[in-house]
Order: structure tokens, then C-alpha cells, then sequence
């Protein structure tokens, strides 16, 4: 039974298990910080799938068990309101899994898993996926990692729809999706489109263009070579704080 193999360890380590617990470390980027892959899952042992940008990962009526673990690209998780508009959530990267709520005896809800980008993914079925969390602590590690950083995002995410107006909404994002360049200066790279923007941060694609026209004129954002480059962190952050009543964001 599926509730059974998840909360039973097994009584002889398997070749698969004792394998993987031998095999050399490799590592993902994930937020900027490496993390500790198995080297058996890297090894050709398990296949590895690729997605072309705007292909569907896994999508709701997907009865199959397979587990992905994003090698490189990204992933835009969301469902479907009631008008039929998709609400994105969650935007997934290297390091990041599609799917491993499944693995743990409950269907995952209603939800759509799009690359928004050309994707790779290393591919596993429950019971692979199961066993190595049993049987190699870092593994075990890397889930723990994975699904903590994504609860706090959610949370994130959560504070951030109850109590920040669309204009500061849209500022967080930009801050969020910003990596440091060699200046020390979030940079945007490759840039989003202006529905990409919207849909992350449930507004029109009308109304980003708006705002980010005008933190241009204001000088706060530069988009004039192909990427977003925010040359005023500081009032963007100021900005949030203020709409959150003075409580410190990130």
C-alpha cells in the first residue's frame, strides 16, 4: 500500500540505496546557494527529460507517478481561478522539484507546472524518489531544503497579496527576481515580459507596463540594454516598507 511504503523502513538497504549512499556529490545553484545532489542521480542512472519553453511538466490530470528534479531552466507553478485566468504562485529552479508532494500519499492540488524556459529534469517514480529520501541523508536534506525555502516563499508571498497594493507588489517582485551583478546591483537578465510580470503578481499587463514606465522616468529601473538593471534599491524597498506599516521586509 502507499501509506504503508512511506512510513516503513525497509529492512535490507537495496543496491539502489547502498549506490547512491557511495556515489560522488554534485551540486545545483539553487537562491544562489549550492546544494548537494547525489551523484548517482547525475550518473545516467536515472533518465533525463527535456521541456521546450512553454511546454507543460506535469498538469493536473497527469496520473503518473514521476518525481523531476529541475537540473537546470525554470518552472512556473499556478492554477485556474474561477474566469478561467491562470494565478501563478511559485516560480521553481535548479535544485527545486516538481511533483514530490505526490510522493507522500496525497494527490498535489490542481496544479499547472510550465517552463518558462528551456527546462532539463532528472525523472524518478515514487518508490525511487521514497528510497533515497530513507536512505541518503542528503537527499533527505535537499527535500528538507527545498520544501522549507519554498513554505517560506509561500508565506512571503502570502503577507505580500493581503497587504501590499499592486504598485509595491510589483516592486517586490522585481527585488525578488534580481541577481547582483559585479557593481552590486540587482540585475534582471533575461528580461521578462510585461504578462510574465503581471501574472506573477496578479495584475494586468496593462498596469506593469504603467508602473515600470514610470520607475524609468523616475530613474529607478534602467531596461534600455535588453535587461532590467534597479538603480534605486533603496526607495523600492523604502516604498514596501512603508506600505507594510514599517515592518521589515526580507
Amino acid at each position: 500500500m502507499r501509506h504503508d511504503a512511506i512510513g516503513r523502513a525497509a529492512p535490507v538497504v537495496s543496491t539502489f540505496a547502498a549506490a547512491i549512499r557511495a556515489a560522488a556529490m554534485l551540486t545545483v545553484t539553487q537562491s544562489g546557494m549550492a546544494i548537494p545532489i547525489p551523484g548517482l542521480l547525475a550518473s545516467g542512472r536515472f533518465p533525463r527529460r527535456q521541456f521546450a519553453k512553454g511546454s507543460f511538466i506535469k498538469q493536473p490530470d497527469d496520473k503518473t507517478d514521476h518525481i523531476y528534479l529541475i537540473e537546470t531552466g525554470k518552472v512556473v507553478t499556478f492554477f485556474l481561478g474561477p474566469q478561467g485566468h491562470d494565478v501563478s504562485f511559485l516560480e521553481l529552479g535548479a535544485g527545486d522539484f516538481v511533483g514530490d508532494l505526490s510522493a507522500f500519499g496525497s494527490d498535489e492540488p490542481a496544479t499547472y507546472f510550465q517552463a518558462v524556459e528551456d527546462t532539463v529534469a532528472l525523472v524518478l517514480n515514487r518508490g525511487q524518489f521514497l528510497e533515497a529520501l530513507r536512505n541518503q541523508p542528503e537527499f533527505a536534506e535537499l527535500v528538507a531544503k527545498t520544501l522549507c525555502s519554498r513554505l517560506r516563499l509561500m508565506k512571503q508571498l502570502y503577507i505580500e497579496s493581503k497587504l501590499l497594493p499592486m504598485k509595491t507588489r510589483l516592486y517586490a517582485d522585481l527585488i525578488r527576481h534580481g541577481v547582483r551583478d559585479e557593481r552590486g546591483q540587482l540585475r534582471i537578465s533575461p528580461m521578462p515580459t510585461h504578462a510574465e510580470v503581471a501574472r506573477r503578481i496578479a495584475s494586468q499587463r496593462e498596469t506593469v507596463t504603467r508602473h515600470l514606465s514610470q520607475l524609468a522616468k523616475q530613474r529607478v529601473i534602467d531596461s534600455s540594454r535588453g535587461f532590467i538593471v534597479i538603480t534605486d534599491e533603496a526607495y523600492l524597498r523604502a516604498e514596501i516598507s512603508k506600505a507594510l506599516g514599517g515592518i521589515e521586509w526580507q
